[in-house]
């Protein structure tokens, strides 16, 4: 059997070639997948702000929330919007740790430098901008190029990087912004790290005196000859989390590590519709490939071979044409995978520190990814055609059956009974479990519809086929029988091309279809006259709504804050969008179109208003106890006080502003909505705050919700981006099934005088 497979596929090229590229293109995208997953978690920034220091203490910067209960007893970790802090006392503890030489505590903080031009400085590449403690420069470490060390509580150092974007130099001053608001210092001196000007994603400023807080990190230095492994034990056992190596250097470059866990996060979903994809389409092609051969397999069963026989002949030309494919699959895969990178790093989905690095892992699971998705195709394919009589065979053969297998139509019908409960639940959970949830039905209908294609397609041809024949007359006809008497056939011609149109139109129609309604929302909610934003920084200081507040042309002021509230959603954590909001203005600015109590009631202790769906989903309502954890991990038992409908682009909670600041480390905010007083010159008042305080934007209401759309668009573009590699595989994979049936059918052309003069018009 083995040596008839092997001429089988040097004799009937066509078809063979068409399960080789489907396969070959299946491995090249797993390989990729793999390849980038695989680099995207051994990156680490380029620089390590921690280099100095072998280990770093923390806090675990994840909340962990037990779920079930009994034998289903589980713990969930969920990341915090805001990173916890270590207790006071555990520079002392650590310090007196055996092994170790010194401690080191960083608390990095906002701080941004004005440049000359009076605009703000951000980072390198859009990065943040960081404020520490002159002592924490050692664990890097940074050292003084320029000028000294910061002595005063006006003084600071900047990174020579910084210092050249800014035009700063030793002796000058400029303004710095922190969560303080702003003010003039005098630079005392220019550092940097070994060998560079600055930190690749971040600018760096160091004060000699800082805020006196808890640390967020201690750079822990061993004595000489001590055992890091062994110390690391011992930390741990005093308390926090211990980081090494990737994980030391991830931390202390969080705008980078996060980036990189983002793009790995995304990589993943990605990856499983690719895999989703692949099987499809291979399972279609080799089904193809089997259904032209009926006539083969007629004779092979006429003459005597038994379904075994038949099975294992296939099954070897599947291993035959799956191995040959990895081979080239494996090479296409890491130029597809450089190619996805260098599109990722384009478009601020990954950072330029996510490097590749090849191994024979990725190599080796898309190979045998390909082998098995081929194997288990050919098996389903093959079931009905080796165990068919060898009459019927040959009679189906001449006449191909009408009928659709029972399997086949009970596992399509199972499809698309089962998306129906799973939409159901989409619009019962809500938030972004119910967006992946809706994302699960598309991909359940598309397997239905793959399944019920021979059904469908006996539907649809005709129509189709009086469309062609009456466009193109005697070939149309022609065409339309042929479909007609091989519906099958079209049927699987037709999957790869259901599979492109359902992923294209899913992505670009969901994605429209929430921006457009975020903006729109954002447009009917936001009533302010002006809205202030930040400028190149990551928000506003909280004495920006203080000095909008006192301007005598505003009649009333509310800060957006936006943090999370994490709440159990089917029984799992789920970390939600929440905005901070002052209870008594924002009645005045804001209109989510409150559907019951009212927004002014969030000025009581422990209350909240939630999003109508989520209070649907969750069957809560004005005066409904609502449990969970706020940004930092506190738990907070709250109570319902209103509930309203636009929620696109604002978040399912809104809290008192005030009551978070207690949870919230830095006194920041996203926005300031502003209402104006009646005949008011609020664009000159509002001007005048700009200039006191340069990260300070003035839009107006319909400014503000095109911000809102061009970020939920940045969002979207993210998806487009490996959406549209996985739809350029699935045109390839329909152009090869198409090359495949029409090489099949050239056989009958001189039948149809393709090969003499044509006779009539065509």
């Amino acid at each position: 059997m083995l040596r008839l497979a092997l001429s089988t596929v040097r004799t009937r090229r066509f078809g063979f070639a068409g399960s080789f590229v489907a396969v070959a293109l299946a491995v090249a995208l797993v390989c990729a997948w793999f390849t980038l997953l695989l680099s995207g978690l051994a990156s680490a920034p380029a620089v390590d702000r921690f280099g100095a220091a072998p280990l770093v203490v923390r806090m675990d910067p994840a909340l962990t929330v037990r779920t079930g209960s009994g034998q289903n007893a589980d713990r969930e970790r969920v990341p915090l919007d805001q990173r916890p802090r270590l207790p006071a006392d555990a520079v002392e503890r650590v310090r007196k740790t055996e092994g170790v030489r010194d401690v080191i505590p960083d608390t990095p903080f906002y701080a941004q430098v004005v440049g000359r031009d009076g605009a703000p400085v951000p980072g390198p590449g859009g990065g943040p901008s960081l404020g520490h403690a002159w002592r924490a420069a050692a664990l890097t470490p940074f050292t003084a190029r320029a000028g000294r060390a910061p002595a005063g509580p006006d003084e600071v150092v900047l990174d020579a990087d910084l210092a050249r974007r800014a035009g700063a130099s030793p002796g000058g001053t400029v303004r710095v912004v922190t969560a303080a608001g702003t003010r003039a210092m005098r630079v005392a001196g220019v550092a940097s790290p070994p060998g560079r000007s600055g930190l690749p994603g971040q600018a760096a400023l160091f004060f000699g005196r800082a805020a006196q807080v808890p640390p967020q990190f201690l750079g822990v230095v061993p004595e000489a000859g001590a055992d890091p492994d062994a110390l690391a034990v011992r930390l741990r056992s005093a308390g926090g989390e211990v980081l090494t190596g990737r994980d030391a250097a991830r931390a202390g470059s969080p705008e980078i590590g996060d980036r990189l866990e983002y793009a790995t996060q995304f990589l993943g979903p990605m990856g499983g519709i690719g895999l989703f994809l692949a099987v499809f389409v291979i399972a279609g092609t080799f089904g193809l490939s089997i259904l032209q051969r009926g006539r083969e397999i007629a004779l092979l069963r006429a003459v005597g071979a038994t379904p075994w026989q038949v099975r294992r002949m296939l099954v070897a030309e599947a291993c035959a044409v799956a191995l040959a494919a990895a081979v080239p699959g494996c090479l296409l895969g890491l130029p597809l995978a450089h190619l996805v990178l260098r599109l990722m790093v384009g478009n601020g989905i990954a950072p330029a520190d996510l490097h590749l690095s090849a191994g024979v892992l990725p190599f080796a699971v898309a190979t045998g990814t390909g082998l098995a998705v081929s194997l288990l195709a050919v098996v389903l394919s093959a079931h009905h055609a080796a165990r068919v009589r060898a009459t019927e065979a040959l009679r189906e053969a001449a006449a191909p059956r009408r009928t659709m297998p029972l399997p086949r139509l009970l596992l399509g019908l199972a499809a698309l009974g089962g998306a129906a409960p799973v939409h159901l639940l989409s619009q019962r959970v809500g938030g972004e479990v119910g967006v992946a949830f809706q994302y699960l039905t598309v991909m359940i209908l598309m397997a239905a519809a793959v399944a019920l294609s021979p059904l469908l397609a006996r539907l649809l041809t005709p129509a189709a086929g009086a469309a062609v024949a009456a466009a193109a007359r005697t070939t149309g006809w022609l065409a339309a029988a042929g479909s007609r008497a091989a519906v099958r056939r079209v049927a699987s011609a037709a999957s790869a091309v259901m599979l492109g149109t359902a992923l294209a139109s899913t992505a670009l129609l969901v994605a429209d279809s929430i921006e457009s309604a975020a903006e729109a929302q954002s447009g009917e909610r936001v009533v302010a006259d002006r809205v202030l934003v930040p400028r190149d920084a990551p928000g506003l200081p909280a004495s920006v709504a203080d000095q909008a507040r006192a301007l005598p042309g505003v009649a009333a002021v509310s800060p957006l804050r936006s943090t999370t509230f994490v709440s159990k959603v089917l029984g799992a954590p789920e970390a939600m969008v929440a905005q901070g909001v002052a209870p008594d203005a924002v009645g005045a600015v804001l209109a989510p179109g409150v559907r019951a109590g009212g927004l002014a009631a969030l000025a009581g202790p422990g209350t909240v208003a939630v999003s109508r769906t989520h209070a649907r989903e969750r069957g809560w309502s004005v005066g409904s106890r609502v449990r969970g954890w706020l940004g930092d991990g506190t738990r907070a038992d709250l109570r319902v006080v209103a509930v309203y409908d636009r929620s696109l682009g604002l978040g399912d909670f809104l809290l008192d502003r005030s009551a978070l600041s207690g949870h919230l480390h830095e006194r920041l905010d996203d926005a300031v909505l502003v209402r104006a007083r009646a005949g008011a010159d609020l664009d000159a008042e509002l001007g005048a705050l700009a200039a006191r305080t340069p990260t300070v934007e003035v839009l107006d209401a319909a400014a503000y919700a095109r911000l809102a759309r061009s970020g939920l668009a940045q969002s979207t573009t993210n998806v487009y981006v490996v959406l549209g590699l996985l739809v350029a595989f699935s045109a390839v994979s329909i152009v090869n099934t198409c090359v495949m049936g029409t090489a099949e059918r050239a056989r009958s052309s001189p039948c149809c005088g393709s090969s003499a003069r044509p006779a009539g018009r065509w």
